[in-house]
């Protein structure tokens, strides 16, 4: 299994969202500690990251294979998540 770290952008976000929303996201979250190869592969300046779509929220996180640590970098709508800075400490 994967130790999964929400980076304080992603958190953040989350704390706004409904407590249903909340559900689902956390619970996708879980559910990348254990099969983290399900999203789909960014291309051009987010090569290397992968995203998933749970409801209209896209959640971008970057898999590090050797450590088995899968970073959760942002959460946000499609229309703007792509165009935001992501990085992660």
């Amino acid at each position: 299994m994967y130790e999964v770290i929400i980076e304080p952008p992603a958190e953040s976000f989350i704390k706004k969202l409904s407590k249903d929303l909340q559900k689902k996201i956390l619970d996708f979250i879980e559910d990348l500690s254990k099969n983290p190869h399900k999203g789909k592969k960014l291309v051009g300046k987010l090569h290397g990251l992968k995203s998933r779509r749970v409801d209209n929220i896209r959640i971008i996180y970057k898999i590090e294979e050797v450590k088995l640590i899968v970073f959760v970098l942002r959460i946000g709508y499609r229309g703007n998540i792509y165009s935001k800075k992501i990085g992660f400490s």
